[in-house]
């Protein structure tokens, strides 16, 4: 418990901010990451999933993963895919909410199929 409240405390709003100003010129899948965001800062997500969220959350801040982030073109593809992932199997602990704040963020992403309801 201590463990995870410390490392919680790691992933404030502006450290999250500041990462997504310096590339979201270069995802499209930023709204999933978005909703993961919310639904980690959310009381209500249990701790277990907690723990899967930092650790996508944290993969796609690095940029040292398996395709090194530099990489042009693909250097994004295991990023997207553990989001991706992580969205899918949190899924459930996903509130409207959290897609709606995403959505507030990201207007247009459901307009390019890039964000919606079925997305998960």
């Amino acid at each position: 418990m201590i463990f995870i409240s410390r490392l919680a405390r790691r992933y404030t709003a502006q450290k999250w901010l500041d990462f997504v100003q310096h590339i979201k010129h270069k995802l499209s899948f930023l709204p999933r990451a978005w909703m993961l965001f919310f639904c980690l800062r959310d009381a209500d997500t249990p701790k277990t999933v907690k723990v899967l969220l930092m650790g996508a959350l944290a993969y796609l801040m690095v940029p040292w993963d398996v395709l090194p982030d530099t990489v042009p073109v693909i250097g994004w593809l295991d990023d997207a895919a553990v989001i991706a992932w992580v969205v899918r199997f949190a899924g459930t602990y996903i509130k409207p909410e959290h897609r709606e704040k995403a959505r507030l963020i990201f207007p247009f992403a459901a307009r390019y199929g890039e964000y919606n309801e079925g997305n998960r």
